[in-house]
């Protein structure tokens, strides 16, 4: 299989964004787990755990150590 030419971080970032933003989790919904989410895109799981904290900067969701990832 030919690599992207987009990174895996960016492909991850847009499409939680597309999902986020086509509400495929309501306020205060939790998210799959970074695990689940890795396995769902084939990136290791510091991948999704930068993705999910930079959408957590920008509020989009809220990340809560230990216990999971919510819809803002």
């Amino acid at each position: 299989m030919p690599r992207s030419e987009q990174l895996p971080s960016a492909r991850v970032e847009a499409d939680l964004r597309r999902r986020l933003d086509a509400g495929e989790w309501a306020s205060g919904e939790p998210l799959p787990s970074v695990a689940q989410l890795a396995g769902e895109y084939g990136v290791a799981r510091g991948t999704v755990a930068r993705v999910l904290a930079k959408l957590a900067d920008e509020g989009l969701v809220h990340v809560v150590p230990r216990w999971g990832t919510f819809r803002a």
